[in-house]
């Protein structure tokens, strides 16, 4: 394994320093790449991943981008999702994180987060990815984060055309996207629908259980504007999947239904004022048929499980920036209303008694922040956030955020930043209002964090070094109480340190390699992997893309108990030109079979599993 991936690397190193026509092409296109015109230096510890990494990465789902990502660990969950997983921590820890397209962030009340429902989502239409770590919790929407993913969607002024895309896997699996993006004298709009039949291998438990996570996945995007007037925006995904293992240990059968749906007005209004309107809503529907059956929160015994359930949230942010001398100010004011349904709870076709906590809780922000140029090369950035919450239930409490960031250029080629946050963690529906198999907790308090970080790059040539490290501090903790069956608050203290260095060597502008490594280091027990690396090639060879990424991760034992070998998951995918209007691909992921893998009820499983992936794409 080791000397075909030394070969592969070689060959793509050796053939990947030709330039010309193509190269000075590809140069113009990175001069104007969108995340130059996007990304926010003050707001974290940066990973971009331009339109060019992604086209060459073929990343088709969110989850091939978040897999890569430092500090973290893609793994599979028994209800056949995935989640990202902070290192060194297990999977029931809060790692709190956010995910926008645009500015508007892909949330699920029910889950908790929007990765359990948007980790398969289509990234056709998406242009490029920012990923915001020690994050700026001021200036983007809603509860903190600490980590935010931005996605921003393509340019319909630059696309101007229709393109379609279909792909078929070695799983037997498939799926089509169009896109289309227009412009017409002020207006543009950009469409996209993305269809797909998902296929995984099948695993048998020891009582000879299979277990199957096969679905269909649908969604559809619409943007439409008017420049420097209004946006509108418009989402929605459905979601059909088989359960895999659900709440017991004995599956007979389950189904995963979800669907969501969500609708943002974006005005801009003169002298810097913007005034952005929101609304979603989602429904959940579980069913879970276990031969043996499975505690409920009340003890009793379920063999066959019905849970209909759903939320609906309405939101309002009004913003201005304003420049005085060398201050840049932004401040603003949110309101959020996050509503809660439970339609049905059944056991053995039986109604079941409703155990909920708060169904309706109503959010309200106030933020203000200061980016203070002390000259060219040096700014301090200050900002504090005061959020109050309203749960109708048991009272109200109020938290708030401050943060420090300071950015700065020593000389020509390094440079430095630090962050310094303090902020909190407010606790899920999930943990406060309704789970089927635990006693939610109303009186849950949030988590107190702070984190302090700080970054060196050095950049010279065609050569970028990156240095960065950091501690976090979290009191309050949330962590499940087995004897209790709920979620409570924890009187410890969390503490926890990270170092990361990264290098980037840009051979020109279709030719690079990445390499980077992280640490992570915690004093209890590691349930995820505490050190990772990753290695990224993107190279071009007259009309060939090639790729290839290979990502590490060290071995760990999990809550359960059971040692998980180190993980190496290589992928590999190579894109032909054939023509203005036609590109063909093939791509192959976890080629190797070797990934990281997570434990349920002692199945090792990884999140992405081996296979091949054919694509043909067609521009009109």
């Amino acid at each position: 394994m080791k000397i075909s991936l030394v070969l592969i690397l070689f060959v793509s190193l050796l053939f990947g320093d030709e330039v010309g026509l193509d190269n000075l092409l590809s140069q113009y296109r990175e001069a104007g790449e969108l995340y130059k015109e996007t990304k926010e230096e003050k707001s974290g510890h940066i990973i971009v991943f331009s339109r060019s990494d992604l086209d060459k990465m073929q990343a088709y789902t969110l989850n091939d981008v978040l897999k890569t990502v430092r500090m973290f660990t893609l793994k599979s969950t028994k209800f056949g999702m995935t989640s990202l997983v902070k290192s060194p921590y297990s999977e029931q820890s809060m790692s709190s994180i956010k995910i926008f397209i645009n500015s508007y962030e892909l949330t699920s009340i029910t889950a908790g987060t929007g990765l359990a429902q948007y980790g398969k989502m289509g990234l056709n239409f998406i242009d490029h990815i920012e990923i915001y770590q020690a994050s700026n919790n001021i200036i983007n929407s809603g509860e903190p984060g600490n980590m935010i993913i931005k996605m921003y969607t393509k340019d319909p002024t630059r696309e101007n055309a229709t393109v379609t895309q279909a792909s078929v896997d070695s799983k037997a699996g498939s799926r089509v996207q169009l896109i289309e993006g227009k412009s017409f004298d002020e207006y543009s709009y950009l469409a996209n629908i993305d269809v797909s039949k998902n296929n995984y291998d099948d695993y048998r438990l020891n009582n000879n259980s299979e277990l199957s996570k096969d679905g269909y996945r649908g969604q559809f995007y619409l943007n439409f504007s008017k420049k420097d007037d209004y946006e509108i925006e418009a989402g929605s995904a459905s979601e059909k999947d088989d359960l895999f293992a659900g709440f017991g240990r004995s599956i007979i059968e389950g189904e995963m239904d979800m669907k969501s749906y969500y609708a943002q007005f974006t005005k801009y209004f003169d002298n810097d004022i913007k005034l952005i309107l929101s609304t979603s809503y989602e429904t959940v529907k579980l069913t879970n048929s276990d031969n043996v059956g499975f505690a409920l929160f009340d003890n009793n015994i379920s063999k066959n499980l019905l849970i209909k359930n759903g939320s609906y949230t309405n939101s309002a942010i009004l913003e201005k920036k304003y420049n005085y001398k060398n201050n840049s100010f932004l401040f603003g004011t949110q309101v959020k209303l996050k509503n809660f349904f439970l339609d049905g709870f059944k056991s053995e076709g039986v109604a079941q008694i409703e155990n909920l906590g708060p169904k309706h809780v109503d959010f309200y922000a106030l933020f203000l922040e200061d980016a203070y140029d002390i000259n060219e090369n040096h700014q301090i950035t200050l900002g504090a956030k005061l959020d109050h919450y309203e749960n109708h239930y048991n009272g109200s409490s109020t938290e708030d955020v401050l943060r420090f960031a300071y950015i700065g250029r020593v000389n020509e080629n390094f440079a430095l930043k630090s962050f310094i946050q303090e902020g909190y963690v407010y606790p899920i529906f999930a943990q406060t209002t309704f789970a089927p198999i635990y006693n939610p907790n109303p009186y849950l308090k949030s988590v107190n964090t702070s984190v302090i970080k700080v970054e060196s790059k050095y950049k010279k040539d065609n050569l970028t070094l990156i240095l960065g490290g950091g501690t976090s501090k979290s009191k309050n903790g949330i962590i499940y109480d087995g004897t209790k069956k709920m979620y409570v608050n924890n009187s410890q203290n969390s503490d926890f340190k990270q170092f990361n260095v990264n290098a980037t060597y840009k051979f020109n502008a279709d030719n690079k390699v990445i390499t980077e490594y992280f640490k992570t280091f915690k004093e209890n027990a590691h349930f995820s992997p505490e050190k990772g690396i990753l290695v990224q090639l993107y190279n071009r060879v007259n009309k060939f893309d090639i790729y290839n990424e290979l990502v590490y991760r060290s071995s760990y034992t999990g809550t359960d108990g059971i040692k998980m070998d180190a993980g190496y998951d290589y992928t590999a995918g190579v894109i032909y030109n054939y023509s203005k209007h036609i590109d063909l691909k093939l791509k192959g992921e976890n080629i190797f079979d070797t990934a990281s893998e997570s434990s349920i009820y002692g199945i090792k499983i990884p999140a992405l599993e081996r296979r091949a992936i054919f694509t043909m794409e067609y521009m009109f």
